[in-house]
């Protein structure tokens, strides 16, 4: 089920003033048919402000996500809520139904779904139960520039946030600038084996600044966006499956992202 409430001036697709918010709900039961049982909610409110020829935009995502019960053809063991368990007779969330985040439209100090948990063994995102982004942009009049008039304008961004394994991990983590426990996400073994699993903390958030550029067209702006991750995470890889010997893995700094129409 989905709820939104649009009054965005004067289009969509590159708005100046009003707001927009939006609620999604999802349950899967197996008295649907499911194979897992979880329910998740996910909500977006953004606003805009028109200060004389700039607009002030302003977005933001909270998602949560749980499961319950367990496998009912694995035996009875306790996994209620537990979201990313390996355990077989845990009633896990699939893969791709866990909560994302990164990207054009989302925390661009990542790439497309790149935030939050990662597999220790091949460096791979794996999502989380819980989803924060948030974002500011300051959107300038276009100048006259040669060639191309006023057809391109400027746009400076913040956005912050990350994906949290755990519901309660995710407001404790609002003020917390670095990965904790940065060290032990250092610790690879020399040899790759299967059970060569280390730990890794990313309860923080990640904070990325960048300057876009719109290109105005008749189907709305086209977007190019450069990104600096002031805070990238790091990771274990044990096997990233080229051959290569364990190794340290770290988010980049820089990305560059491009889409049609503004970021939200």
């Amino acid at each position: 089920m989905t709820w939104f409430h649009d009054t965005r001036q004067p289009s969509p697709l590159n708005a100046m003033q009003g707001s927009f918010s939006t609620i999604q709900t999802f349950i899967a039961s197996s008295k649907f048919g499911s194979q897992t049982d979880f329910w998740r909610i996910d909500g977006t409110n953004s606003t805009y402000y028109r200060l004389g020829q700039y607009v002030l935009a302003r977005n933001t995502r909270i998602g949560y996500e749980r499961s319950w019960g367990v496998n009912p053809n694995a035996g009875t063991d306790p996994c209620l809520g537990d979201l990313l368990t390996t355990n077989p007779s845990c009633n896990a969330v699939p893969l791709p139904e866990r909560l994302y985040a990164g990207g054009a439209s989302s925390h661009r100090g990542f790439p497309i779904n790149g935030a939050g948990p990662r597999d220790l063994q091949t460096g791979y995102p794996v999502g989380g139960s819980a989803a924060f982004v948030n974002t500011v942009e300051l959107r300038m009049p276009p100048p006259t520039l040669p060639f191309v008039g006023d057809s391109i304008s400027f746009v400076l961004f913040h956005d912050m946030g990350n994906v949290f394994q755990n519901p309660g991990d995710m407001f404790p983590s609002f003020l917390r600038f670095r990965q904790p426990d940065r060290d032990t996400c250092r610790n690879v073994p020399a040899v790759a084996t299967p059970d060569a699993i280390g730990t890794c903390n990313f309860n923080y958030f990640s904070h990325a600044i960048g300057l876009g550029a719109r290109y105005r067209t008749p189907v709305g702006p086209i977007r190019f966006d450069l990104s600096y991750n002031l805070n990238p995470p790091t990771y274990p890889v044990i096997n990233d499956y080229s051959g290569k010997p364990p190794y340290v893995g770290e988010g980049r700094h820089f990305g560059f992202f491009f889409s049609i129409g503004q970021s939200f």
